[in-house]
């Protein structure tokens, strides 16, 4: 299937990435100091820019895009600007040391809890809930590591009730837990996992969700809160394999991106590819064509895709090498939007009443 993109818009400037937005509205740049955050709308026209003292190993944006959560200096400190680039927040921790640090954050989109992760001595991980008005801790979890100096991350479900934490390890270990705050205990409910699991994609209703495991081999969907398995899709190659990226279409289709920079539809009531899916101007090339400088490399087909995310209702925010010369690590990129009618279907919408939270909830005996 070929689509034509939407909008294309060259980055003259180097940046280091793009982080996931946190609504339909934004997506935030990150300059290649890993110092400057730039705010972007759906043009890809800059609405805030935030400054930082020190390298950015984390951020999170508030719903409104004037709130940004930073994590700096390699996990040790924490802070929190507006959009004037005033600091309202901070906190440093006395005594650096690997082991010991601030590894993820998110605002919630009601914007009255800002939740912070920070790893104790490489065994634990606390999970705090902080009140944004006086940034204090009012509630904390702690959850062991189930692998040792694993990395942690924050994935929110869609219906704003339920959070998803990710533990990983090098090896391809990974656990799943789901986070709930009933305003006075935060409780944790553990996911059985895989090998090498990757965080769980959510149908924006927040009934299903996706993973990819088995080191890209396989693509298994479950069933939300009771996450019983609905399909696995296999990988029908010996060479490339599932990415890391993917999101929902339509109620039975999704899109994912490959190892080699290429995107594929998957039919998730079938689990099997139905279509791969090209953008005019960022066609699949030759390995060889693609990256002319690059030295002993494997033959094979593969695109100049590095990630992408769902941007809004019906629009895709992806990312491109800009030259066909550059190597695969460079920081000059293009940004792209596709998306419409062509690839995009029948979506059931999130509920106010959030049913899937409530079943969850009621599931560990909370009226």
């Amino acid at each position: 299937m070929l689509i034509l993109p939407k909008n294309e818009r060259q980055i003259d400037w180097s940046f280091s990435y793009i982080n996931q937005p946190i609504n339909s509205e934004w997506a935030t740049i990150v300059s290649a100091d890993r110092k400057k955050v730039t705010l972007v709308d759906r043009n890809l026209s800059p609405k805030y820019e935030y400054q930082l003292p020190d390298e950015i190993s984390c951020l999170a944006i508030s719903a409104k895009g004037d709130l940004l959560a930073a994590i700096m200096a390699n996990g040790n400190h924490l802070a929190i600007v507006t959009a004037e680039n005033e600091l309202v927040f901070e906190e440093q921790l006395p005594n650096p040391s690997r082991d010991n640090g601030f590894e993820d954050c998110w605002f919630d989109v009601d914007g009255l809890r800002f939740w912070c992760m920070k790893v104790i001595e490489g065994e634990e991980v606390e999970i705090q809930i902080r009140d944004t008005n006086s940034w204090q801790i009012q509630r904390k979890v702690l959850l062991e590591d189930p692998f040792g100096s694993s990395c942690f991350s924050f994935h929110p479900h869609p219906e704003n009730q339920i959070l998803a934490i990710s533990a990983a390890e090098g090896q391809g270990g990974q656990q799943i837990y789901w986070l709930y705050d009933d305003g006075t205990t935060i409780h944790t409910v553990e996911f059985p996992c895989h090998y090498d699991t990757a965080p769980p994609e959510f149908h924006p209703a927040g009934g299903e969700f996706v993973v990819v495991h088995d080191c890209g081999r396989q693509i298994s969907r479950f069933s939300f809160p009771e996450c019983n398995l609905l399909g696995i899709c296999q990988w029908p190659h010996a060479d490339d394999g599932f990415g890391y990226y993917m999101c929902y279409l339509s109620d039975d289709r999704i899109l994912v991106n490959t190892d080699e920079g290429l995107m594929y539809l998957i039919d998730i009531n079938k689990m099997e590819i139905s279509d791969q899916l090209i953008l005019i101007g960022h066609e699949p090339r030759s390995s060889r064509e693609l990256f002319p400088n690059l030295k002993d490399i494997e033959e094979g087909l593969c695109g100049d895709l590095h990630y992408f995310y769902r941007f809004d209702s019906d629009s895709i925010l992806s990312v491109h090498s800009q030259v066909l010369s550059q190597e695969p690590r460079s920081k000059q990129k293009t940004l792209v939007i596709f998306g419409g009618k062509e690839i995009f279907g029948s979506l059931a919408k999130v509920q106010p009443s959030a049913p899937y939270s409530k079943l969850l909830i009621q599931s560990l005996g909370i009226s």
